[in-house]
């Protein structure tokens, strides 16, 4: 059996439940400006990158911004991250969440946040855990050219921490952090009831964490297919990932 020697964990509905948050900072940046999103449902852009969300929505604020139209996404992405960090401390804690991390940590394994939100909202949630200090690396939307599905973000957690995926897990909920995962070649724990949201194994939260990791004795998981969809990446080139033991502030 290969020993499993990181664990790379989602935040977002996975260790928080900041999905109502992440809304409602979305729809007080559309209010703002008079822009109706209701025909995207009451749940939209869950998992779903700024930068995707943005490119969506911009042409409902095309004529709202006036002459700040060519610098529509600063002033869309600030107005959002600006209301989520107001109300950061209306954040919950997921049940099972912060025991989870803390066995982890206890057990020598390296532990990576790996999100596709902005650096400074995913600080915000670990601090609402008071878990900054556990993780090794943080990956967020600030660190990668192509957010999750791709596998980027994953590559890049494991490149940090200097393990191969045959000797990680990832831990999701959304259908598109699960995708990124898998894509990168690590097994997925998928937390939730998200049919969508495709793994190795399932739990309906993290409440049973502790015990099913202590039974987990899987073989080491199937590398990435020559028929994925992403290619091979260089990550050589790009810009070094962030570790939160050298980023105590809120960039």
């Amino acid at each position: 059996m290969t020993a499993v020697r990181a664990v790379a964990l989602d935040v977002d509905g996975t260790l928080v439940d900041s999905e109502p948050l992440h809304l409602r900072a979305l729809q007080a940046a559309c209010r703002a400006h008079d822009v109706d999103i209701s025909d995207h449902g009451p749940a939209p852009f869950i998992g779903v990158a700024i930068g995707d969300v943005w490119r969506l929505l911009a042409p409902r604020f095309a004529g709202a911004l006036g002459h700040l139209a060519d610098q529509g996404e600063r002033v869309f992405r600030e107005a959002v991250t600006a209301h989520y960090l107001a109300h950061a401390q209306e954040v919950r804690v997921l049940p099972g969440a912060r025991r989870a991390v803390e066995h982890l940590a206890r057990e020598g394994i390296a532990l990576a946040a790996v999100s596709n939100s902005e650096h400074s909202i995913v600080e915000a949630n670990l601090r609402v855990m008071a878990a900054q200090a556990r993780f090794d690396a943080v990956i967020s939307l600030d660190d990668v050219c192509d957010p999750k599905p791709s596998p980027e973000p994953y590559l890049r957690a494991l490149a940090l921490l200097g393990v191969p995926a045959g000797e990680a897990w990832a831990i999701e909920d959304s259908p598109s952090g699960a995708r990124s995962a898998r894509a990168a070649g690590l097994r997925v724990l998928v937390v939730g009831d998200d049919p969508r949201a495709h793994g190795d194994q399932r739990l309906p939260g993290l409440v049973d964490f502790i015990s099913w990791w202590t039974s987990v004795q899987g073989p080491t998981p199937t590398q990435v297919q020559a028929s994925s969809p992403w290619p091979q990446q260089d990550l050589t080139a790009r810009r070094q990932p962030r570790s939160l033991a050298h980023s105590g502030v809120i960039e």
